[in-house]
């Protein structure tokens, strides 16, 4: 029985890392390996996330001949972590026995600092494991062409990257186009994390375009049921490295459209 500790600090319940969470504990499930509650117990530590571990606990596991697993989404952002985000990537890519990316992109745009300029004896032989689906909860059994004209965009941050201005632009132009050429009117459904001006202001849209507004939404079954409202997912997102978002929604027949060239979003 393989004993593996994933170390997680976040109290944070939305994002990527707590999806791939959820997904890898279900994984296996049933299987020879089993999650323990300390680096004491293991035998790997499986870093799941930079900015959702601890350097200390890494540290001292290293030093009592624990194997260390690093799995790298992107390049973490210290604006956004209190300023050490980086450094622990660097540290922990250092300490590493294995690194793992999400995908080709970030395998290059993270790998090849960490390669190059760090020399993070990992690197020597990277792997890429895509995310995973919680098929079980992500699925559909409708027709997704009979949803209508339903658009569904979310954003569990405020980060810039996530581009929502591109949204509304593109909606604005469709909704202008079903009034003045008589089409279905199109809605658009809006999940996440926005300012309480943007949301006041009804996100600054104008032309009594048809727009519903949810909180974040933690519950994935809920989740799923508002991919499995919408026949199109909005996803103009910039640098995103292996998006959740992408694979659930195609697995609840929501189709990606206005997606970025830049990032891992169109590998998945």
């Amino acid at each position: 029985m393989l004993n593996i500790y994933i170390p997680n600090t976040s109290k944070q319940a939305i994002g990527g890392g707590w999806t791939f969470l959820d997904n890898f504990k279900k994984g296996i499930a049933g299987k020879e390996a089993q999650i323990v509650n300390t680096w004491q117990e293991c035998d790997v530590v499986f870093i799941i996330g930079a900015t959702m571990t601890d350097r200390t606990e890494v540290e001292l596991a290293k030093k009592a001949g624990k194997k260390i697993v690093f799995r790298i989404d992107n390049m973490p952002k210290d604006s956004r972590n209190r300023g050490t985000a980086f450094s622990r990537m660097r540290d922990f890519a250092l300490l590493a026995d294995e690194i793992i990316f999400q995908s080709e992109w970030a395998k290059v745009y993270v790998g090849d600092y960490l390669k190059f300029e760090l020399k993070a004896p990992a690197m020597l032989n990277p792997q890429i494991v895509y995310n995973g689906v919680d098929t079980s909860v992500f699925n559909f059994n409708d027709h997704p062409q009979d949803r209508g004209e339903k658009y569904l965009y979310i954003q569990f941050n405020r980060d810039e990257n996530k581009r929502f201005p591109e949204v509304a632009y593109d909606f604005y132009v469709k909704n202008f186009k079903a009034r003045n050429q008589d089409l279905v009117i199109p809605e658009l459904f809006l999940i996440g994390q926005f300012s309480p001006e943007l949301v006041g202001a009804n996100f600054d849209f104008f032309n009594k375009e048809v727009v519903h507004y949810t909180p974040p939404i933690a519950d994935r079954e809920a989740l799923a049921n508002m991919y499995r409202t919408c026949q199109f997912l909005y996803f103009p997102a910039f640098a995103d490295a292996s998006p959740n978002t992408i694979s659930e929604a195609m697995a609840c027949g929501c189709t990606p459209i206005l997606t970025n060239v830049i990032g891992g979003t169109r590998e998945v």
